[in-house]
């Protein structure tokens, strides 16, 4: 049987408008965020939802929320969709990881599987425990439709695994705060077979491209 996931973003956060890296560290959602998530309930208020999961973090979860609030659908917290772990990256801005650390930083733009950021995670590590969760749940829900709210690397690693991308395809993956992805996942004997229907839909914001997400904020 096939399980539909819609797999989403969660809203901005004052450290994504900062440009800090935030990773595991728990930061709410802005005002912004919030609107954002609020349209995301709107736009997603036709979809059946048979159950709703998210990252333990309070981004993935406020997101999550707002979608479910109506349907009085309860958010299980899922630690294996949590952000990549920047580890001592974390809390700083992109200027001051590239001055700390000159090589990992461009190895990072360019070849991103390669990096194991300095007390983080790889990508590999990250895909790893985000496709064991997505796929239990799957498995758990064989024929339903799931929200789960997650965040922008866990998203492009769960991307690349459904699309058959290798890892260093990462960057060419976009999340935009509260993208809508949907797949269709079934399970072929002892193999995952996933499907992209869709991905990073910003309709709900007014928007038909991200490129202009903000004008229409």
């Amino acid at each position: 049987m096939t399980t539909t996931i819609i797999l989403v973003r969660h809203g901005e956060t004052q450290w994504n408008r900062e440009g800090r890296y935030q990773g595991k560290l728990d930061i709410p959602l802005n005002d912004n965020g919030r609107e954002q998530a609020r349209r995301l309930a709107l736009g997603l208020a036709a979809v059946g939802l048979d159950a709703a999961y998210a990252s333990h973090l309070a981004r993935a979860q406020e997101t999550a929320r707002m979608v479910c609030e109506e349907r009085k659908l309860e958010v299980t917290a899922l630690p294996g969709l949590a952000e990549i772990n920047h580890g001592d990256w974390e809390g700083k801005l992109a200027s001051e990881v590239e001055q700390t650390w000159p090589n990992e930083f461009d190895a990072w733009k360019h070849w991103p599987h390669t990096v194991q950021m300095p007390g983080g995670e790889r990508l590999s590590e990250v895909q790893a425990r985000a496709v064991a969760a997505l796929t239990a749940i799957a498995e758990k829900h064989a024929g339903q439709t799931l929200l789960v709210a997650a965040h922008d690397a866990t998203n492009k690693t769960l991307l690349c695994w459904a699309s058959e991308a290798p890892l260093s395809s990462f960057w060419r993956f976009k999340q935009d705060p509260t993208a809508v992805n949907c797949l269709e996942v079934s399970r072929v004997r002892d193999l995952w077979v996933p499907r992209i229907v869709l991905m990073n839909s910003v309709q709900h914001t007014g928007a038909l491209i991200s490129g202009i997400v903000h004008k229409a904020l």
